[in-house]
């Protein structure tokens, strides 16, 4: 879904693999790639120190906001 000329998906990190898988895709990939929660905070997703703290602080509606449409590479993580 596109949102404010980004593409926004909602996300679920289960595990501390999970994050590294995040940010492991997202260091490959063009553009800004950011987390953002429901109480506006954002982390850098091709931080591992920003991804894991996402995680450990359980942030509500955990959302990925990218520049270009990366759907694929981060669909095991989007829910709907």
């Amino acid at each position: 879904m596109a949102f404010e000329g980004n593409y926004e998906y909602k996300i679920e990190i289960d595990t501390i693999d999970d994050a590294k898988k995040i940010v492991s895709i997202a260091t490959k990939l063009k553009g800004k790639i950011v987390l953002k929660s429901d109480s506006k905070f954002s982390v850098n997703a091709k931080s591992l120190l920003g991804v894991l703290l996402a995680k450990k602080l359980n942030w509500s509606n955990l959302r990925i906001v990218m520049e270009e449409d990366h759907y694929t590479e981060f669909e095991k993580f989007i829910v709907s």
